[in-house]
C-alpha cells in the first residue's frame, strides 16, 4: 500500500471515528426526538459531508489552494462544522420550544453562505490556475530561448561571435518573463530571428550571427519597455 493510499485509508477511519462519535453523544444525550431534532441532525450531516468533500477536493490538488479571502477552504469548512454542531446542538436541547421554520431558516442560511464562499473559492481556484499556466508556458518561452543561445555559446569559438551570443543571453536572462497580447508580435518576431540565427550559426556565417544577435536584442528591449509601460 502507498503513502497516498494509506493516508486516505486513514482519514477516512478517523472521520468514521468521529461520525460514530458524534452519533453517540447526540443519541445518548437526548431521548426525544422531535421534528427539529432530525432538521438539525440533517444539517449536521450535510455539513459534515459538505466538509468531507472540501477535503477530498483540497488534497487532490495541492499545489493551488482553495482560498476566500486568504483564508483555506478546508479550515472555512472546519469553521461551518463547528458552526453548525453548535448551532444544531443548541436546537436539539430546545426542540420542544423552537419553531421548524427557525430551525431550517439558521441552519439553512449558514450553509448557504458556506456555499456561497466555496463557489466564489472555486472561481478564485480557476483564475489562478489560469495565471499560473501562463506564467508557466512564459517562463518555458524564455527558458527555451535561452537554452537555445546557451547551446550556441557551447558550441561556439570565435571571440567575436561568442561576445554577441553572451551578451543576447544576458538579455533574456535579465528579460521580464511575464508577458502581454501588446507584445505579442515582437515576441513572433524574436522566434522567426532565433530561426535565421541558428541557421546562420550552422551555416559558419559570422557576419549574420552578429546582426542576428544585435536584431534580436533590440526586439527584446522593445518588448521590455513595452512590459514596463503597462505595469
Amino acid at each position: 500500500m502507498n503513502n497516498n493510499k494509506k493516508n486516505a485509508a486513514m482519514l477516512t477511519l478517523v472521520y468514521l471515528v468521529i461520525f460514530i462519535a458524534y452519533n453517540l453523544l447526540v443519541f445518548l444525550v437526548f431521548n426525544k426526538f422531535t421534528t427539529v431534532f432530525w432538521i438539525s441532525y440533517g444539517f449536521m450531516l450535510i455539513a459534515y459531508l459538505v466538509h468531507i468533500g472540501c477535503a477530498v477536493v483540497a488534497t487532490q490538488n495541492t499545489s493551488i489552494r482553495l482560498l476566500f479571502l486568504g483564508i483555506p477552504l478546508l479550515s472555512l469548512s472546519i469553521f461551518f462544522v463547528g458552526a453548525e454542531f453548535f448551532c444544531s446542538f443548541v436546537f436539539m436541547l430546545f426542540q420542544s420550544a423552537a419553531a421548524v421554520k427557525l430551525a431550517i431558516l439558521l441552519q439553512g442560511l449558514l450553509l448557504c453562505l458556506f456555499i456561497v464562499v466555496g463557489v466564489i473559492a472555486v472561481a478564485t481556484k480557476d483564475a489562478v490556475e489560469q495565471i499560473d499556466n501562463n506564467i508557466k508556458q512564459n517562463v518555458s518561452f524564455m527558458k527555451g530561448l535561452l537554452v537555445d543561445v546557451e547551446l550556441l555559446l557551447e558550441q561556439g569559438s570565435a571571440t567575436d561571435i561568442m561576445m554577441e551570443l553572451k551578451k543576447l543571453s544576458e538579455t533574456i536572462k535579465y528579460s521580464d518573463p511575464m508577458t502581454d497580447k501588446a507584445v505579442a508580435v515582437q515576441e513572433q518576431m524574436i522566434m522567426q530571428e532565433m530561426i535565421q540565427l541558428k541557421r546562420a550559426f550552422d551555416e559558419n556565417d559570422t557576419v549574420m550571427v552578429k546582426d542576428f544577435c544585435g536584431r534580436i536584442n533590440l526586439l527584446f528591449i522593445e518588448r521590455n519597455k513595452k512590459l514596463m509601460i503597462l505595469k
